[in-house]
């Protein structure tokens, strides 16, 4: 075994809307937009990373779209409906309902449809207007007045409106074809059989935990990407190396710390992705400044780069490797709650720890 090292250490080895108007499915987007708002419905999309929400300044748009409270919840709800729970409609919170539309496949994973409507009990005792008016800095009984002559649905109109907005398929905004991307991976698991599997789970807590931590839709693909593609620089380490049971060599220690930058030649060779380079390159990077490659510190490491070392460092955690046990989702938490502020940003190491109690399948 590797006692010198802890569990960490020894793997070291706003708003999510986004708009592109000269796209032909953005126009198709707004016409959807527009013939559900005609039935009291707020359109969005979920894809990965980011939920488009149309954007048309009026009011009840406004109040939904604007509400940081609302678009986490509509974000948990998608969540669910990616892991596989059942789509069926969801109340959100008093008086608001996420209904589920259509998906369509992608690439990177599968967008769906949502609707979000208020009902008409929002405006009542047991609705929560004023509490979401807090939370867009809106006058509250002007909201509530100017609500009263909107056509909003009663609770009894869920099932058909639900049933309406199942047959809508969401637009084709945003293409992504990833090849490249997707025969590198291909190759990386195929030459090391050990990390099988941990690219997409990794891919998927950065982009998580990027959205918990309140960055960009941009910033949240990027963290995908770079989850997919953090160990491909593994590529010019030998198996044995990464499959070795007992304790590295001084010079296998040093082949392993390679990958990074590795990582970096191959992915800025592929064009178009520059965007994942720097958390590529800075992945395991520490907040006290022992990492590798540069040894940077504290928030002179890039952000995405701060985020990709919790989920990688958790992932690998989780997962047998040749010279340990996978540790428990306790342990693991553990490990990354007494890493803070040495091995881990802080203040997202917390974030990671509160996400992940709250869904613990995360952990998975």
């Amino acid at each position: 075994m590797r006692p010198v090292q802890t569990p960490a250490d020894s793997h070291a080895g706003d708003r999510t809307t986004e708009r592109h108007d000269d796209a032909p499915g953005t126009r198709r987007f707004d016409r959807l937009s527009t013939r559900l708002r005609r039935a009291g419905l707020i359109w969005a999309q979920a894809e990965p990373g980011f939920i488009h929400w149309s954007m048309h300044g009026d009011l009840l748009t406004t109040l939904v779209a604007d509400s940081a409270w609302i678009r986490r919840q509509v974000g948990d709800v998608v969540a669910g409906w990616h892991g596989g729970q059942t789509r069926r409609p969801h109340e959100i919170i008093a008086g608001c309902w996420a209904l589920p539309g259509g998906a369509a496949r992608r690439s990177d994973g599968r967008s769906h449809g949502v609707a979000v409507a208020l009902t008409r009990q929002i405006t009542g005792p047991q609705g929560s207007l004023r509490a979401l008016c807090q939370g867009v800095h809106m006058d509250h009984q002007l909201t509530c007045d100017l609500l009263l002559q909107e056509a909003l649905p009663a609770v009894h109109e869920i099932p058909r409106l639900a049933a309406m907005v199942r047959l809508i398929r969401p637009a084709p905004l945003r293409q992504i074809t990833m090849p490249g991307v997707e025969a590198l991976l291909r190759a990386v698991e195929a030459t090391h059989q050990c990390v099988r599997g941990h690219s997409e789970r990794t891919s998927e807590l950065a982009a998580r935990l990027a959205m918990a931590s309140g960055m960009t839709a941009s910033e949240t693909r990027s963290a995908r990407v770079a989850g997919l593609l953090h160990d491909v620089g593994k590529l010019g380490v030998p198996e044995g190396v990464l499959r070795k049971p007992g304790e590295l060599s001084p010079e296998e220690r040093a082949m392993v710390n390679l990958h990074p930058e590795i990582g970096q030649r191959i992915v800025q060779g592929l064009g178009g992705l520059d965007h994942a380079v720097p958390s590529i390159l800075w992945h395991h990077e520490r907040w006290d400044g022992q990492g590798y490659p540069h040894r940077l510190s504290g928030e002179r490491i890039p952000r995405l780069a701060r985020v990709m070392a919790i989920v990688d460092s958790f992932d690998a955690m989780r997962q047998d490797r040749p010279y340990r046990r996978a540790l428990s989702a306790e342990r693991s938490l553990r490990e990354i709650r007494e890493g803070a502020g040495r091995q881990f940003d802080p203040t997202l190491a917390q974030t990671f720890i509160r996400m992940v109690d709250r869904e613990p399948g995360l952990a998975a």
